[in-house]
This record gives structure tokens, sequence and C-alpha cells, in this order.
């Protein structure tokens, strides 16, 4: 093996291992330690609920400034402060007694999602690695950090049953703190062709448009069936243990979706599968608004979570074949702002539509439907219009 093979090795690993502990220690690990701080501080759910959706809001409008970031000075710096400023989060909210500490900190904690998340590590991927080796490592990151919730939210509540709320939140902060040590060790101070912006920067097109509206309605289906989902099950009248069997299906259906992305991408293109995968999630909440029998929960949920973790890569295809690589940072980053805003106004928005129907779960899944297929007709027709 070459030692530019053996750098490029050592650069996936490394963002396979931030995505997995930064999605594990401040996405999936937060309702965990927000019930904690609750029964410690006797803090409201709305206090800490509150916190982290600012977080997320916080991350939305960071991410085109880190995206253009990116584009000028390449991964090592922005990705090292990144899992730094995570540590920090993590060791402030271990010392963290008051709201107001505990909201500062999120907000950080906020800046340092926008700087460790698939956007930023795509990013960089998109910089050093190309043609099939890149699409072979976005799967390898992909799944790792698809096991995010599988290793942390058993690993955070055995801590928190254990040794207790201050020494998580310090060993979480301790696991980002050495991401950042191996960040500046592998990652490359800047991308290979330079860090000077293009002269012309960029400017939304038809395409972007597209692209932009398409991620923001399949995230928003996503999001709306995934924290619906229990309370749905039970409400269908689905014992507790059953229902969560269910939602953990939906989670481990991601891994072979993203694993049969792969091959799919190279035997029928970026565009026959991205239309299949985008319709097959119109299906799939379909297939739960028509029927809540065991049988057709499972599929469901199986298709749902094989398109959601095959739209991870989907996205970071479609955006490498439609933009240039010094400019990805910018394009992806004012994706997300837009996507990532839909996602901090998802959960309300479900619930009003639930309250407005009378307590009913029908009206939403049928509105996560017709946005499931709006989203696949938008993709249809704006890749038919590039080809």
């Amino acid at each position: 093996m070459t030692a530019g093979a053996r750098g490029q090795r050592s650069l996936v690993w490394t963002l396979a291992l931030l995505n997995t502990v930064a999605y594990g220690a401040l996405y999936y690990a937060q309702p965990l330690l927000a019930v904690t701080f609750e029964r410690t501080h006797g803090w409201t759910r709305t206090q800490t609920s509150l916190a982290f959706t600012l977080a997320l809001l916080v991350t939305a409008f960071a991410a085109p400034v880190v995206g253009r970031r990116l584009d000028l000075r390449g991964g090592r710096g922005p990705l090292s402060l990144g899992a730094g400023l995570g540590a920090a989060a993590l060791f402030t909210l271990a010392w963290s007694s008051s709201v107001i500490t505990f909201t500062l900190a999120w907000l950080l904690a906020g800046l340092a999602m926008a700087l460790t998340f698939y956007e930023a590590t795509f990013t960089v991927l998109g910089q050093q690695v190309w043609g099939s080796a890149r699409t072979q490592a976005t799967l390898t990151i992909t799944l790792l950090a698809g096991l995010a919730s599988t290793i942390f939210v058993p690993l955070t509540t055995a801590l928190l049953e254990g040794p207790g709320l201050r020494p998580t939140l310090l060993l979480l902060g301790s696991l980002m703190g050495g991401c950042a040590a191996l960040l500046w060790r592998y990652v490359p101070p800047r991308a290979p062709q330079g860090s000077a912006y293009p002269l012309s920067p960029f400017t939304a097109d038809g395409t972007f448009r597209v692209l932009t509206l398409v991620f923001t309605l399949t995230r928003i289906v996503m999001v709306g069936v995934g924290m619906q989902l229990v309370p749905l099950l039970l409400w269908a009248g689905y014992p507790p243990a059953v229902a969560a069997g269910y939602a953990g299906l939906l989670g481990l259906s991601s891994l072979p979706g993203r694993a049969l992305c792969v091959p799919l991408l190279a035997w029928l293109g970026t565009r026959a599968v991205s239309l299949w995968v985008v319709g097959l999630l119109a299906l799939g909440t379909a297939l739960l608004l028509v029927s809540r029998g065991p049988g057709v929960v499972a599929a469901a949920l199986t298709v749902l979570g094989m398109t959601n973790g095959a739209l991870t890569l989907i996205r970071a295809e479609l955006l490498v074949r439609h933009y240039p690589p010094e400019v990805f940072g910018t394009v992806n980053g004012r994706l997300s702002r837009v996507v990532n805003l839909a996602q901090a106004a998802t959960p309300l928005a479900a619930g009003w539509v639930f309250m407005a129907a009378g307590a009913n779960y029908v009206p939403s899944l049928a509105v996560m439907t017709g946005l499931g297929a709006w989203a696949f007709l938008t993709l249809w027709s704006g890749l038919r219009r590039t080809h």
C-alpha cells in the first residue's frame, strides 16, 4: 500500500470515528442526559427541550459558514475545532447547575455539531478522495456512524445508572477530545487543489433548488415518522416492548440500506437509484397510513429504514456529481441550513397536526405520505430536466 493510500485510509477511519462519537455523544445521548438533568435539578421537559432545539438552530444557521470555511481552508482546523468544542460543551454540562449554563453549553454543542456531522465530513472527503474510492469511503463512514445509537444509547444508559451524570459527561467529552487529536493528526491541512476561494462564488441554480426541496421533504418525513412511531404503535394497541422493537427495526434497517446502495449505484446509476430510494420512502409511509397490522408495519419500517440509510449516500452522490469540489462545502452548507431548520420545526408541526386532528395520528401520516410523494415528483422532474 502506498503512502497516499495509507493516508486516505487513515483519513476515512478518522472521519468515521468522528461521526460515530459526535452523533453518539451530542445527538443520541441527549434525551438520556436531558431526563437525568430533569431528575437531578428539578427542571422541566420544556427547559431541556428548548436548549436542544436552540442547539439545532445554531447547527442550521452555522452550516453555510462552516461549508465556506471548509472550501477555503480544508478540514483539519475546522473539524479539530468542532471536536474540541464538543468536548468543551460536554465538560461544561458536567458542571452545569443552572438552566442558563445548561442552555449555553448546548448552544456550544450546536456549533460543534455543524463542524463534526456528516455535512462537514463529506465535504472534507470530497476534497481528498475521488471516484469509486470516495463512494466506498462514504459507505465506510456511514456504516460505522450508523452504529452510533446502537453503541452510545446503552453505553450512556449504563454510565448514568452506574457512575452517574458528571462522570458520564466527562467520559463523553474525553472521547470528543480524543477525536480532536486524531483529526489534527490525520486530516490534511487543506484541500489538494489549494485554498483560494473561487473567483465566482456559488449561486443557487435550478438543480440546487430541486435538491434542497427534495432533501428537506425527505428529512421532514423521516423525522416526523420517527418521532411519532412509538406513540403511534401504542395508540394502535401494541404493547410497549413490541413498539420499542419496531422502533429498533427502523434504525437497524438503515445499515443494509447503505450497504446495498453502493453496488446499486454502480449498476443502475445515481439517477435511477435516487428515484427508487425517494419513491420507496413515500411507499413506506403510505403503508403505515393504510394499515397498522404487524406484517405491514414490519415491511413499512424495513423499507423506511433502508431508504433513510441510503438517502445519506444519495445526497452525497448527487451533490458531488453536480458541483465541483471547490464549492462542495458551500453548496452542502446552504442546503443543510434549510434541511436542519425544517428538522427543528418538524416536531412542533407534527404535534400541531396531531392535536388539531383530535389526538389522531392518521392525518399526520397522510401529510407525511403526501410530502414523500411530493419529494419523488420533484426529484423525477428535476433530474429529467438535467438529462
